[in-house]
Parts: structure tokens; C-alpha cells; sequence
């Protein structure tokens, strides 16, 4: 389970069009902002991805590098990006499904029968970490339907930020 304050698992991937992304190397100044959209098939998750791109510049006005990737293959991610009509976002893609679920705390889904759903796939997950490779906040969820705004997320990065405000959601002890 990913703990605010706490070190997130490495993530090295392969983008659409942007080389390798590595967590380590390529974070803002104040950290980076990692999506995991669901896939292809998901309208929402091509909506998202115009948005955040369209929000790439105010994420960087507050030192935030941004990526979006998937369990999807090369090929659909590449498909997914001409949709949306994107090219400044950094678009990952092939994140093994058990670093999904294991080392990232996403929800699994099995595709649906006659649909373009892969097989199996990862639901939505927003994960802001700290310069330090710290999480400072996240959401997980089991469906494609009310994420959290783009201007939202920034808004609240952006509070944290000017405001010293801690990661919550630390307290691992006794209950």
C-alpha cells in the first residue's frame, strides 16, 4: 500500500513519441505529476488527455512535470494519443499489469465481452510525488467516472505548495 510520505516504486517507461520516461531523472522541481488513464477504449481518458495537456504550461508555471500511461501496448497508447490529439504530453505506455496492482495500489478490470477493452487493464489512478520520489497525495479508483478535475489537481498542488501544507493521510500506528 502507497503511504503519503512515504518512497513510491521506481518507474522507468516507454512513451509515445517522448523516449523513456524514468521517475528518477525526469521530475519538475516540484515533482511530478503521474496519471494512469485506463485505456483506449475509455472516452473519459481521451478527454482527460486533451485537458491535462491543455494544462501542461500551468503545471510547469508551478514546477510539476506531468505523464499520463496505461497497461495498454505501444500500439494502443499510440492510437489513443492520436484521438485525443495530443502532442506535448508525455503519453507511457506497457505498465505490467502487476505493477499495477502490486507496486501502484491500482484496481484491476477485466474487459467486457464485445467491447474494445483490452483483457485486462488498470482503472484511473493520480499520484503526486514529491521532488524526493516521496507520494504526497493520490487517488485509486474502480471506475472510469468522477475523477478529480485537472484544475483541481493543480489547485491543490499549487495550495500545497505556496502554503508548506504536509502530506496527510501518514499515520500508519495503532487504532
Amino acid at each position: 500500500m502507497l503511504i503519503p510520505g512515504n518512497p513510491v516504486p521506481g518507474l522507468k517507461i516507454e512513451t509515445v513519441g517522448h523516449g523513456t520516461f524514468d521517475l528518477e531523472a525526469d521530475k519538475g522541481e516540484n515533482g511530478t505529476l503521474v496519471i494512469q488513464y485506463r485505456g483506449l477504449h475509455c472516452p473519459i481518458c481521451i478527454r482527460q488527455m486533451k485537458e491535462v495537456e491543455a494544462a501542461l504550461d500551468d503545471f510547469a508555471a508551478i514546477g510539476v512535470e506531468v505523464i499520463m500511461l496505461s497497461t495498454d501496448t505501444a500500439d494502443r497508447a499510440a492510437e489513443t494519443v492520436e484521438k485525443a490529439g495530443t502532442t506535448r504530453l508525455r503519453v507511457g505506455h506497457s505498465l505490467p499489469l502487476a505493477a499495477a496492482r502490486e507496486d501502484w495500489g491500482l484496481h484491476l478490470s477485466q474487459g467486457r465481452e464485445g467491447t474494445a477493452e483490452a483483457q485486462l487493464f488498470a482503472e484511473p489512478g493520480h499520484f503526486y510525488i514529491a521532488p524526493d520520489r516521496t507520494l504526497y497525495f493520490a487517488w485509486q479508483q474502480t471506475t472510469p467516472f468522477a475523477r478529480p478535475s485537472t484544475a483541481d489537481i493543480h489547485g491543490g498542488i499549487k495550495y500545497a505548495l505556496d502554503n508548506g501544507y504536509p502530506p496527510r493521510g501518514t499515520y500508519t500506528g495503532a487504532v
